[in-house]
């Protein structure tokens, strides 16, 4: 009875997150890499579940120490260009000695490089001179690694590279920046350092005062953009398209089925790069809270009492990350527990309990494992020590290979049976983690449900490890390439184990 009710549950969260479909109907899957990250495949789950899995903290990558920087710099952007990772964020400083809460200096845009996208780099880029109170505080004004000087499109400048065939050298890269009173304008720049700025606004809608993140679509032939708006009063986010940055279809709010209202400031929606048919979203969660005692004893505690009094909200309210997939571009699962916690209050320069802490970079990157011969894992970005003059820095995090979401099994097993799929190549190959006692077996069934004969779970050795990448061998038929077009289901059945995505290849027979 409480595995009926599980499912009925998780159906009912997950089922209108996927385009509309008869789910009878086989899915063509293809080769693609598919992941555990909604219901959209799942058929069954017999005492498993979906489980929500969390980055973990590594090294400090910048600090924001540099005249033109300051407490509320972030909103970083990663790129990976050729062999360089390439960094835009945002450069910042807030000011309250005067009881009233007022920027120290118009936001500029920033640029930072690294080889391996761990140890980064601040060059002197000589393109914009420090002025006014700034310049008097270094020896070299030009010594800078400023690439756009200022407010209104600073503040909210978030770039992308154009993979769009047939893309000018010259507009490789693309940025939009404004806000709802100057509208979203273009910029252009073969290199992510010189940038030009297009002469009218390409987008009015929406309040746009945040990350209003753009990319280019190649199944739909279209540049994407997911802006900040306000829907019912609510910080939200909708979805418009275009094929030329003049014209845009009717935005279209974004839909979080099974999931309570929660306002989101930030959104970084973008392709999964290892399965771009999915798109995943790192919404930065806004929450109102009034101040009360135990708000007044979190750390930084003076701080806190400073910028309450300066103003009210920046002292009580906080941000949380929350991570997000789609199959269509506007039905979203949210997950409503935090993709990242504040963490421990670990004293007044190490808590991440103030508004503007724990806001996501927009971009994923894959870098080396800290654990030599492991496989790469997916890094990002996080804001930390936001308000703390000389302590706010951005913080690399990382995640395994296509970890954010996983089928997991007790230690009692279970299992999860897929709904009927066409497939091609000749090989599957399963990403997953098992304990020592654990272990996983693949079955292939019919789309009946019917085991078919050599690809039965008898026929599948135990499989323990873990592995991203683990080809499955069935003791009399390890080719499937027989079955390949034709309806099938997938039987994972799992003891102490999550399986994390799969993925049907090609490959030569052995």
């Amino acid at each position: 009875m409480k595995t009926l009710l599980l499912f009925a549950t998780l159906f009912a969260v997950f089922a209108d997150t996927a385009p509309a479909t008869d789910r009878t109907e086989p899915i063509d899957i293809g080769s693609k890499r598919e992941l555990f990250v909604d219901q959209h495949l799942i058929e069954k789950l017999h005492s498993a579940r979906l489980t929500l899995h969390h980055p973990q903290a590594r090294e400090i990558a910048i600090r924001f120490d540099k005249p033109w920087e300051g407490n509320t710099s972030g909103y970083p952007t990663v790129m990976l260009d050729g062999d360089l990772f390439k960094m835009i964020y945002r450069g910042h400083r807030m000011i309250w000695d005067g009881g009233k809460l007022r920027m120290s200096h118009s936001p500029v845009v920033c640029y930072a490089e690294s080889r391996d996208g761990i140890s980064w780099t601040k060059p002197d880029l000589r393109i914009f001179p420090l002025l006014g109170k700034m310049a008097k505080q270094v020896a070299d004004p030009l010594a800078n690694n400023i690439v756009w000087p200022g407010s209104p499109f600073s503040g909210t400048f978030v770039p992308f590279l154009d993979t769009r065939p047939g893309c000018p050298a010259s507009e490789k890269f693309k940025a939009v920046g404004g806000n709802y009173k100057t509208g979203l304008h273009l910029f252009t720049s073969p290199d992510a350092k010189a940038w030009k700025k297009s002469e009218q606004a390409i987008f009015t809608q929406g309040a746009l005062d945040s990350m209003n993140v753009v990319f280019w679509e190649p199944r739909e032939q279209k540049y994407v953009l997911y802006y900040r708006t306000v829907v019912d009063g609510m910080r939200s986010v909708s979805m418009t398209t275009s094929a030329d940055f003049r014209v845009w279809s009717e935005p279209t709010p974004l839909k979080y089925p099974g999931s309570p209202l929660q306002q989101m400031y930030t959104n970084g929606i973008q392709p999964y790069y290892r399965a771009p048919h999915i798109r995943f979203g790192f919404p930065t969660r806004y929450t109102a809270r009034r101040m009360n005692d135990e708000l007044r004893s979190l750390e930084p505690i003076n701080l806190r009492a400073e910028l309450a009094a300066a103003y009210a909200r920046v002292g009580s309210d906080l941000t949380d990350s929350l991570f997000m997939s789609s199959r269509d571009g506007v039905g979203f699962h949210r997950w409503d527990e935090a993709f990242l916690r504040p963490g421990p209050q670990a004293g007044i320069n190490s808590s991440n309990w103030m508004y503007g802490d724990n806001y996501q970079g927009h971009g994923l990157f894959e870098t080396a494992s800290e654990i030599e011969g492991a496989a790469n894992e997916i890094s990002m970005l996080f804001s930390e020590g936001y308000w703390r003059e000389g302590e706010s820095h951005l913080r690399r995090y990382t995640i395994r290979l296509d970890g954010f979401v996983s089928v997991q099994a007790p230690y009692a097993g279970g299992e999860v049976i897929t709904r009927p799929l066409v497939f091609a190549g000749n090989e599957l190959s399963i990403n997953f983690s098992t304990s020592a006692a654990g272990s996983v077996r693949v079955e292939i069934q019919d789309a009946g449900g019917k085991p078919i004969p050599e690809y039965r779970l008898k026929d599948c050795p135990e499989i323990i490890g873990d592995r991203v990448d683990r080809t499955i061998r069935w003791k009399s038929r390890p080719d499937i390439g027989v079955l390949a077009g034709k309806p099938v289901r997938l039987r994972f059945v799992m003891q102490d184990a999550d399986i994390y995505s799969f993925q049907f290849t090609n490959q030569r027979a052995h």
